[in-house]
């Protein structure tokens, strides 16, 4: 919230709406001033990815696809293990990694994902 001028207490307003009121749009937010929400309109989305694909393994790997609302999709993988459990999230459409557990691997490099709207990194390809 710094970096675009704001007071810090507003990334918890914003936290809360997202994560517990489940929020679906910066307009909802109406504890938020007008001008807060159009800034943040202007220069974000809110994604509510659909579950495109969700495989459970035998040993309680949990794989999801998501349609990232581009006619993408990103894999997240929640994997269990004696220590606890661990998750892999994709932050790209595509990948260069190469993990054998992820449907992402042979997928050609896309682009990296953005929490902004219009961000270079957004649109590259």
């Amino acid at each position: 919230m710094h970096g675009i001028g704001e007071k810090p207490y507003r990334a918890e307003q914003i936290f809360k709406w997202l994560y517990k009121e489940k929020a679906k749009n910066f307009d909802d937010m109406t504890n938020l001033s007008l001008e807060l929400r159009e800034k943040l309109k202007k220069e974000y989305s809110i994604c509510n990815f659909n579950i495109l694909e969700k495989q459970v393994s035998k040993d309680g790997t949990v794989k999801y696809l998501f349609d990232i609302l581009d006619g993408n999709g990103v894999e997240t993988v929640l994997m269990e293990y004696k220590h606890g459990k661990t998750i892999c999230v994709s932050s790209q459409v595509g990948c260069k990694m190469g993990c054998k557990f992820c449907a992402s691997t042979g997928i050609e490099f896309i682009r990296n994902l953005s929490s902004r709207r219009n961000s270079r990194a957004n649109l590259s390809s």
